[in-house]
Formats: C-alpha cells, sequence, structure tokens
C-alpha cells in the first residue's frame, strides 16, 4: 500500500548544493532529518554560477511540473 503524497524539498544550485550530500554534509543531514517525511531531491550542477541555473531553471522545473 502507497501512503499519502509526501512533501518534496529541492535543492538546486551549484557545486555547493552538489556536494551537499557527502558524508556529514548540510543536504545528507537534511534528508536524514525529513527520512520518512518528505522527498529530498538534488540539482546540484559543479562548476555553474546562478546566471548559468537561471538558463536551464524551466527544463528542471517545467511549469507542468508545479503544482
Amino acid at each position: 500500500m502507497v501512503g499519502p503524497r509526501r512533501p518534496q524539498f529541492v535543492l538546486f544550485g551549484s557545486s555547493i548544493v552538489k556536494q551537499s550530500f557527502g558524508n556529514g554534509g548540510w543536504g545528507a543531514i537534511l534528508a536524514d532529518t525529513y527520512a520518512r517525511k518528505a522527498d529530498i531531491m538534488l540539482r546540484g550542477y559543479g562548476g555553474w554560477n546562478s546566471r548559468n541555473a537561471l538558463q536551464i531553471i524551466d527544463q528542471v522545473f517545467p511549469k507542468a511540473m508545479i503544482q
């Protein structure tokens, strides 16, 4: 049986976000804290900056996905 839909957190950003799921990283701590309560998704792009990220944000988060 599948439970109710859980909230989702998307970590979106540069290499700082990408590396957050490393051992003891803030993304890993967040995922552990919200285990079985929310889905934590990583969208970190190493070597990128905000300008690069804004160019692809509509591909990463299509308007049809956003509720």
